[in-house]
């Protein structure tokens, strides 16, 4: 008995349905963000400056003290939407580079990516936390081509972003370099003595900054001095408990991190299920992969090197923080960026994507579901 299929034309008709209830969930997303309050814990972050000399998490703010005296909470949601559209440009301009196949397949994986909870929808979701300002970053890595100009450029918003937030050092920098040794190992004739000087010498450098930040650049003033500080900069109030982000030691976090982790637990068919409904999208880029590593084993020992080092930092994230669901969703957009990164690397934009079965029933209903669902969440899936 043959499977249900539907017919070319009805599928592409599917498949802009599916895109118009991304859209519509997009809108959704976008209002709830705008007609609710900004999280005390983004908007202190556009408080803290260097007043009091050179803290971690304090260069944004401390650019914004630059020009002006107090910090509105819609700033905070400008500046986090116009983050998120050079980062949906960006992804666009990939994507665009990697799919050029017919267009229903094209818009199957298309309604996949962009309308995946995980993916663009998080920072929505989490508009004003950092995350963003690393994909930003990452997605760079992937489109400017590979000369010494750019790993300098690369290295320089890499340390950006530690000052931005320390713990970029084990969310997207081992993606951004990842990115980096992959295309090198991917060009003709492999890893360059340049490429691999460059990218030794930057990440030896960022490792050094990222031990600074955190063990010597902390609050030199009291936390009743800290908060009025803050507080003088802000228009809507500040709780005591943010300061903790700034006061705390890693012996401090951990507590909260275990407390927390049984809800986390329960909650594992959750995020099973929320990774699951990607599968046809997943089980078409692995296959990819798949292929690119059989034709130069050394890429592939390169990705397991990289995929070790991006899976290990998060795991330490997780170990002193507890977003879990957010950071389910910076996991992935780490793994489709390194995917897209071998793609533009080796084979050049991917043609034939008729194994992505956009006729299956199944597929479409995968689709609708990934488009229809809000984005993951910030500390639990779905809240």
């Amino acid at each position: 008995m043959s499977s249900i299929t539907l017919p070319r034309l009805d599928a592409a008709i599917a498949y802009l349905g599916v895109a118009g209830v991304n859209v519509l969930a997009f809108a959704i997303i976008i209002l709830h963000r705008v007609l609710t309050p900004v999280p005390d814990s983004e908007y202190i972050h556009r408080l803290v400056t260097y007043e009091s000399g050179l803290i971690r998490r304090g260069l944004v703010g401390n650019i914004y003290a630059r020009f002006t005296e107090e910090v509105a909470p819609w700033v905070v949601r400008l500046e986090g939407g116009l983050a998120i559209a050079v980062c949906m440009g960006l992804a666009i301009l990939i994507f665009s580079r990697c799919f050029r196949a017919r267009r229903v397949d094209t818009l199957v994986i298309a309604c996949f990516l962009f309308g995946s909870p995980l993916l663009f929808k998080n920072f929505i979701g989490n508009l004003g936390k950092f995350d963003v300002l690393g994909a930003i970053v990452a997605m760079l890595a992937v489109l400017m081509p590979l000369r010494a100009a750019t790993h300098v450029l690369i290295a320089v918003a890499s340390a950006a972003l530690l000052f931005i937030h320390h713990l970029h050092a084990t969310i997207y920098i081992p993606t951004i370099y990842g990115i980096l040794l992959l295309r090198a190992v991917a060009q003709p004739g492999g890893l360059a003595m340049r490429d691999g000087a460059l990218m030794g010498a930057s990440l030896i450098g960022l490792i050094g900054l990222f031990f600074y930040l955190l063990c010597f650049a902390v609050p030199t003033v009291p936390v009743d001095v800290f908060l009025e500080q803050v507080r003088g900069r802000a228009l809507q109030p500040v709780p005591e408990d943010q300061s903790f982000m700034w006061y705390a030691t890693i012996a401090d976090e951990l507590p909260r991190t275990f407390a927390i982790l049984p809800g986390h637990v329960a909650r594992l068919p959750i995020y099973a299920a929320i990774v699951l409904i990607h599968w046809p999208v997943l089980a078409f880029l692995v296959r990819r992969q798949r292929v690119l590593h059989a034709a130069n084993p050394t890429l592939a020992k390169a990705y397991l090197v990289v995929a070790i080092a991006v899976l290990g930092g998060f795991l330490v994230t997780n170990l002193i923080t507890f977003d879990y669901a957010r950071h389910l969703g910076n996991v992935a957009m780490c793994f489709l960026l390194l995917c897209s990164a071998q793609i533009l690397a080796t084979t050049g934009p991917i043609e034939d994507a008729s194994d992505i079965d956009a006729s299956r029933p199944w597929v479409l209903v995968a689709a609708l579901a990934t488009g229809a669902l809000p984005w993951v969440g910030v500390v639990y899936p779905l809240i």
